[in-house]
């Protein structure tokens, strides 16, 4: 009983982590549009990258960077205790 909870957890995270990492693909195809138009002296889509920068993208990168490292632990720990 105990594994299926932990695989609806499990499953549930993983795709909250897809979003994410769909909001950062969207965020480096919006910074690199941006700065395209920017440099060629449009700079309005370029100071809407920079409002949301701290309220939707550092956290999206934070949220992504630690499940990787949670992700890394948790595999190195299992693998530790199957052998």
């Amino acid at each position: 009983m105990k594994n299926t909870s932990e695989s609806k957890f499990k499953k549930a995270f993983d795709n909250i982590l897809i979003y994410n990492l769909y909001i950062l693909i969207i965020g480096a195809i919006f910074l690199g549009l941006s700065f395209t138009l920017s440099v060629n002296g449009n700079s309005d889509l370029y100071n809407l990258f920079q409002k949301l920068w701290y309220p939707l993208f550092i956290p999206s990168l934070s949220l992504f960077f630690t499940a990787i490292l949670i992700e890394a632990i948790w595999n190195k720990v299992i693998d530790s205790n199957n052998k």
